[in-house]
């Protein structure tokens, strides 16, 4: 993992800024000498929007009615989180996770979650970088050093654009009045600290 790069990005997620972090990313791993990662520079998962408004909707009204049944607890947060993509490239997905606590030094209150989503929702779009990290495991491409650079900054483009689609999504349902948008969202991948947060 590129770390230096990372905590770069990082400062521009949270400080809202995802277009600058996505464009910083894309201009970087075009400065690499053309590798199959490189299809993902303008690549986007928006198409996602809705089916991803039906998902947080869904599991809202779920939660929404587990907390009204138990005393003293209340709803405050969700957390999205995208599986482990780079080694799990058969499927792609994320899970959603509730939370009537808030912790303020760090993240490690993602742990401490009181729901999660029956059923994740698949990530569609990105099926062709799905099979480029199974070529790249299986092969073992990573010891290419052109390969390994743009492995690292693709997944975080990846996470970045997982972080897009999740602000189109919330922008759009917020000015529908949709009410899951009252709540802090925090959206990141498996073992990610670049964690966007829509509030």
């Amino acid at each position: 993992m590129n770390f230096d790069l990372e905590d770069k990005l990082n400062e521009y997620v949270k400080r809202n800024e995802l277009d600058s972090a996505i464009q910083i990313a894309e201009t970087e791993l075009s400065k690499i000498p053309q590798t199959d990662f490189h299809q993902l520079i303008g690549m986007n998962l928006l198409h996602m929007e809705s089916e991803l408004d039906k998902y947080i909707s869904k599991f809202h009204s779920i939660v929404k009615l587990k907390y009204a049944l138990s005393f003293g607890k209340k709803l405050k947060a969700f957390y999205c989180e995208m599986n482990g993509f780079t080694i799990n490239y058969d499927r792609w997905f994320i899970d959603l996770f509730s939370f009537s606590e808030i912790g303020q030094e760090d993240f490690d209150w993602l742990a401490d979650y009181d729901h999660l989503t029956k059923n994740d929702l698949t990530i569609t779009g990105f099926e062709n970088l799905q099979k480029v990290y199974e070529d790249v495991y299986k092969n073992k491409k990573y010891e290419i050093p052109e390969i390994e650079k743009a492995y690292e900054l693709a997944e975080l483009l990846i996470i970045l654009r997982l972080q897009e689609l999740f602000r189109k999504t919330y922008l759009s349902a917020k000015s529908k009045g949709k009410k899951w948008t009252e709540f802090p969202m925090f959206v990141t991948a498996h073992d990610y600290e670049m964690i966007y947060q829509m509030k």
